[in-house]
């Protein structure tokens, strides 16, 4: 005699239908919390060369280091945004921005977006299970 099994996946369909939403939800935050964390690395480097401009000094960042603000333009560019379901982007508003993270030929990068991207994706599985 065959035995039927029947499996109630109602909660389960549910926990499906609410993920894209949620998720959605979620990587925001993290986008986020990216932001948050380049905006807060701005400042963070040893000292390096010092030149004036006009009657400004300002002091630049040691290479490998985020940069230092000279006049914030860079750091207040930083945001995030959705660009469709599940795929979020961090970006400057700066055309020099590419130039400071990666370096030119002339100068050494001083990375800001590579590592607060890296630190958030060390403990994206311990984070990734909170949002349901």
């Amino acid at each position: 005699m065959a035995s039927e099994i029947r499996l109630d996946t109602r909660m389960l369909d549910a926990l499906i239908a609410s993920l894209p939403g949620n998720l959605d939800e979620w990587l925001a935050g993290e986008a986020q919390e990216i932001v948050n964390d380049v905006v807060l690395s701005f400042n963070t480097s040893p000292a390096g060369r010092s030149y004036t401009r006009g009657s400004v000094t300002h002091v630049a960042s040691q290479v490998g280091n985020p940069p230092n603000v000279d006049l914030g333009t860079l750091r207040a560019s930083i945001r995030w945004e959705k660009v469709s379901h599940l795929h979020f982007q961090v970006m400057d508003g700066v055309e020099y921005g590419i130039a400071l993270e990666d370096g030119t030929e002339r100068m050494g990068a001083r990375p800001f977006m590579a590592p607060a991207v890296d630190a958030r994706r060390a403990g994206l599985a311990q984070r990734f299970p909170r949002i349901f």
